[in-house]
This record gives C-alpha cells, structure tokens and sequence, in this order.
C-alpha cells in the first residue's frame, strides 16, 4: 500500500505516530521469553522493554487487548500472566502458547511492514501488506490518495470503477518501466474484461 496523510499530518513526527499505530504488532514482537507453569496452568510472557518503548505500547494497554480476546490476565512488573481456562490440560496449554505468539496487540491486521519515505512535500508509508479497509480509517490518513495493488479491496471498498481504474493505472506503471506505449483505449478495453 501507499498511504498518504492528509494535511494537517503531513510532517515527519506525525508520520512516524501515524506509521506506529498501523504497523501490525504481535504479542511475540514484544516478548522477550515465554515460560509454561504447567502446575499452576498459566502462561508467562516476559515483556521486552525496549521493543514496548519504541512501539510505544505499555503493560496496561497489552493486557487490556488481551482481556479484550477473552483471556484471563493479570501483570507484573515486566511479565504478563495469562492463566489458562482448564486445569492442568498440557496439550492446552500448548495450544494457547503458540496462539498467544500470533495475537495482534495493536495496529492494523495485515500490516507487516512499514516504510516511511519523502516524496516532494509528501510523507507517505509504504507497507508490506494491505487492508485498505482499516487503513483508512485512521485519523491523518488521506483516503482520496491512500491506493493499494490488491484490486479486490479496492473494489469492495470504492467500487467496480475504482477497481478499473486501478487496473489500467498499474498497466500503465509496469509499461512505462519498459519504455512501450499502448494506446488507452486499449488498456481500457482489457481493464473491463478483467
């Protein structure tokens, strides 16, 4: 996806807060160890600090997303304790220590990476993945400029005819880079057959 920001974010420092807040984040971005209590059937996540710091997330907001997911926790200082809903199942307990590591905390589902570039006078964040459907929905993004390559959302977002017209943008694009030069029309033509 190119997401660009509307005006009033169009600076450095909000690009940066705005590209933070959409980056996916999974619990085992954030985690330093993960220990299994098999007596006490709980789960214990040791937070790492310096990765909390530069998401800028904190252990009362991580534990809040993980209560919002139906899940006992309580905290400590730099650990998070999630006890387990049945007692002393093993094969459970497995079961949510490996689904706990794919638990989103923040961010945008789909959003793996982000890029923050200057083009001109424009701050745009380049992603690997997309959800253009969320994306958009975030305070200080442009969703007039923000595209993404994935036709199929942006169908079910703007429309048959946005979807067309992206289609005949990104033949466009992969044409110039070859340095030919087709007719519009037939473009067109191809983009309402697709």
């Amino acid at each position: 996806m190119e997401i660009y920001l509307d005006r009033d974010h169009n600076n450095e420092e909000e690009a940066k807060k705005i590209a933070n807040k959409i980056k996916e984040v999974k619990l085992n971005d954030i985690s330093e160890e993960t220990t299994i209590d098999f007596n006490d059937s709980k789960i214990i996540q040791k937070l790492n600090k310096e990765a909390l710091r530069e998401l800028n997330l904190n252990t009362n907001y991580i534990v809040s997303a993980l209560e919002e997911k139906g899940l006992k926790v309580r905290k400590t200082e730099d650990e998070i304790i999630i006890k387990a809903k049945t007692e002393n199942d093993f094969k459970e307990l497995h079961k949510l220590k490996e689904k706990l590591k794919d638990t989103i905390i923040s961010g945008v589902k789909g959003i793996r990476e982000i890029l923050l570039i200057k083009r001109e006078n424009d701050y745009i964040i380049l992603t690997a993945g997309s959800n253009l459907q969320d994306v958009i929905k975030v305070k200080g993004v442009d969703p007039r400029k923000t595209i993404t390559n994935n036709i199929y959302e942006i169908a079910d977002v703007f429309g048959i005819e946005a979807a067309r017209n992206a289609i005949i943008e990104e033949a466009k694009k992969v044409l110039e880079k070859h340095s030919l030069t087709v007719d519009d029309r037939h473009l067109k033509l191809v983009a309402d057959a697709m």
